[in-house]
């Protein structure tokens, strides 16, 4: 299996179970009209599945799992270069950042439409990193 040689099973499978939970806070947070809230779940259930996709194809920082680290190598590495994702998603990570901060840092509220907006762009990312390690690609 590619991601068991390219990566720790077990913290990839972590980033993984991360990202889902994120996933499921950002929906809850969604239907209770928790808004900044929302962003905030959306925003790092796709950056965890970022970083699973990633390591599953043995590209990792020195260090920790910085957020401009993650964004480039994801959207220029995995989608621009390698083509592993729909180009959808070059921006998808830096847009999803930018309004977590936003709904964290500011006095600005998160509207319903983006909050959905975000839940759909994690949603589509979550499902498309489990499904191509999943499928072992």
């Amino acid at each position: 299996m590619r991601r068991a040689a390219r990566a720790g099973l077990a913290e990839l499978d972590a980033f993984l179970g991360k990202s889902a939970e994120s996933l499921a806070s950002a929906g809850d947070d969604f239907v209770a009209g928790r808004y900044n809230s929302c962003a905030r779940s959306a925003y790092y259930a796709a950056f965890q599945a970022a970083v699973a996709a990633l390591m599953n194809e043995n590209i990792g920082p020195t260090g920790n799992w910085e957020h401009d680290f993650v964004q480039a190598q994801f959207q220029g590495r995995l989608v621009y270069r390698r083509k592993l994702y729909p180009a959808r998603y070059r921006r998808a990570l830096r847009v999803a950042f930018d309004a977590r901060a936003d709904a964290d840092y500011t006095p600005r509220q998160t509207t319903r439409r983006e909050a959905q907006n975000l839940l759909q762009i994690a949603r589509d990312i979550v499902i498309s990193v489990e499904e191509r390690l999943r499928d072992g690609s």
